[in-house]
């Protein structure tokens, strides 16, 4: 009886033996550190939601090379938000979004009760009100977003 792939009793040449050890394990070693590899991408890919240096505005990178990813979250948040950040600005723009999120903690008031001018009433949408306002909503994004359902409070445009 001559061997046939369909026999259960199929006997391989003794050539093909002689090859499978000796490109089996180094071909399944390869194939597995590849996958390996694939898999440490997409991981490293799907969870790093962190900015980086470079998705900052060059002025700021410049003036805070050291920038926290959470701050550096700040600083794209308010943009998106319509305020722009700067290099110049960045220190006090950061400090507004903290110092915002420090109230909302400590303070026992909520954002709308921080947004107000000296009459109490909420900041208007023009000018450095709305930019104060869009930054304390990007700080509450960044700095402390168990706060977000807030940031609708500020009527921002």
């Amino acid at each position: 009886m001559s061997p046939s792939t369909t026999s259960p009793y199929a006997v391989r040449s003794s050539r093909a033996q002689a090859l499978r050890p000796r490109l089996g394990p180094p071909l399944r070693r390869g194939v597995a550190g590849v996958a390996v590899l694939v898999a440490v991408i997409a991981l490293g890919a799907c969870g790093s939601e962190d900015p980086v240096l470079t998705d900052l505005p060059s002025d700021v990178a410049s003036a805070r090379p050291t920038i926290s990813a959470e701050e550096a979250r700040f600083v794209l948040a308010a943009e998106e938000l319509g305020a722009a950040v700067t290099g110049a600005t960045v220190d006090s723009d950061i400090e507004t979004g903290t110092t915002t999120c420090w109230v909302l903690r400590n303070g026992g008031v909520s954002l709308d009760q921080v947004a107000v001018d000296e009459n109490d009433a909420l900041l208007p949408n023009t000018g450095e009100a709305l930019r104060t306002k869009q930054l304390m909503a990007a700080g509450v994004q960044a700095f402390c977003p168990d706060h977000d359902d807030q940031i609708a409070l500020l009527k921002l445009p």
